[in-house]
């Protein structure tokens, strides 16, 4: 069984839906150290031929080593400007009516948590995308409690996995042998980024919701043939 895991991010990009489409299973990894100012609050559109940032305003006072799933949102209008830009960047795109109703509803809703937030917007991206690859969470293996490999070891040990998926910017911690000595076979995801028809320049990775308002019911197909396996 493959297993694959990632931190619970906002409006994650096309590569994380291609490696949970690899995997026969998919683990959500919030019970890692909240890094301000990364993607698990963040991500980008393309805007009038330019890279646009949404982020989430995040409480942080006081609160330094808390988890992704410690994160509290705090209050204020970056639910309407956060909508609005998207609305402002898509809304001639092909697909935008179809879907947009949808987001728009996620995002309003009062998530409180950082990760709460993002599980709910992956989990309707993923439908999108027609992915469905089934999704445990690490906060219920007590025993996963390392860092780096070690963590990746005791993942794959929490549920029975023989293989482990990472992307290539992983590489810089993987320890590809200390898994063998486990009995385990690290692979790793050969992404290429599909390009489509947005409007405008192409710009790559951004927001998964891009490749979603401008293909629509294609978007799937392009998001699972933009990688494979190997290792």
């Amino acid at each position: 069984m493959i297993l694959s895991g990632h931190q619970p991010v906002y409006l994650p990009g096309i590569i994380l839906f291609n490696k949970m489409a690899l995997s026969d299973l998919f683990m959500y990894v919030g019970h890692v150290q909240f890094s301000p100012k990364s993607w698990q609050q963040r991500n980008r559109i393309a805007l009038n031929g330019q890279e646009h940032f949404l982020a989430v305003p995040v409480m942080k006072a006081d609160r330094f080593g808390q988890t992704i799933d410690e994160v509290d949102i705090l209050d204020g209008p970056w639910r309407r400007k956060h909508l609005g830009s998207i609305r402002q960047a898509y809304s001639h795109r092909p697909y935008f009516k179809q879907y947009f109703p949808a987001l728009e509803a996620t995002l309003n809703q009062q998530h409180h948590g950082l990760g709460t937030l993002n599980r709910a917007l992956i989990a309707l991206i993923r439908d999108w995308l027609e992915i469905s690859t089934p999704i445990v969470e690490s906060h219920a293996y007590p025993d996963i409690d390392g860092s780096k490999t070690d963590m990746l070891i005791q993942m794959c040990r929490a549920v029975g996995a023989d293989r482990y998926l990472s992307n290539e910017g992983s590489r810089a911690y993987v320890d590809e042998t200390a898994m063998a000595n486990q009995g385990l076979q690290h692979c790793w995801q050969l992404f290429e980024h599909p390009v489509y028809e947005q409007g405008q320049a192409f710009m790559t990775d951004c927001s998964a919701i891009d490749v979603v308002f401008n293909l629509g019911p294609a978007a799937g197909s392009h998001v699972r043939q933009a990688g494979r396996i190997a290792g």
